[in-house]
């Protein structure tokens, strides 16, 4: 039984989706994404009110001097940003890789290039989304931040030293008018 080209292609996709979800899987750990009060309202609260969920780092020891965990903070939150950066950077140059051996290959037919060709556009207007978004956010006064856009969602990890609801929508505002995702598909994670 031979695989066409098609199965080639959807097969290598599927792949890097899933080491895509396994990557997101493996940096954000248990972290809380966005918890939501949209079940019950009290004087204090609105419905959907957004709250940002507290995200420990994963390897920060903290200890009671506050300056050496401050220095010991920072470090991982660093790297988790870099590091996370780095990580999407590869899984997309992966898919690029996949989109340009479908074009170059002469036994495709026009309707699989013509798919890659509208997969390839939509990884670069993510790319330039989140980088825009990302610009933006820091602008606003957060020390870093990295956005992923995938499927018309997004995820926001962001480097904060207050929690507010203010922050949140200012996050929200931001992602939304760069990406046209709504507000209830945005996830913030703060790393402090």
């Amino acid at each position: 039984m031979t695989m066409g080209k098609r199965q080639l292609v959807l097969a290598a996709l599927i792949v890097a989706l899933g080491a895509a979800v396994y990557l997101n899987w493996q940096f954000s750990g248990d972290n809380q994404l966005l918890a939501t009060n949209a079940v019950t309202s009290t004087a204090d609260h609105e419905f959907g009110e957004a709250q940002l969920a507290d995200a420990p780092v994963s390897g920060s020891s903290k200890t009671t001097s506050g300056s050496s965990s401050s220095v010991q903070a920072n470090a991982p939150a660093a790297s988790y940003f870099s590091e996370a950066r780095l990580s999407r950077q590869k899984a997309r140059d992966t898919a690029v890789e996949l989109l340009e051996k479908v074009l170059t290959d002469a036994k495709s037919n026009d309707a699989a290039k013509k798919d890659a060709v509208a997969q390839a556009a939509v990884i670069a207007q993510n790319t330039l989304k989140e980088n825009n978004a990302e610009s933006l956010i820091k602008a606003k006064g957060f020390s870093d931040c990295v956005v992923f856009l995938q499927n018309s969602e997004c995820n926001v990890v962001v480097k904060t030293n207050d929690s507010s609801q203010n922050n949140a929508i200012v996050i929200k505002d931001i992602v939304s008018g760069q990406s046209g995702v709504s507000y209830d598909k945005i996830k913030i994670v703060e790393v402090k």
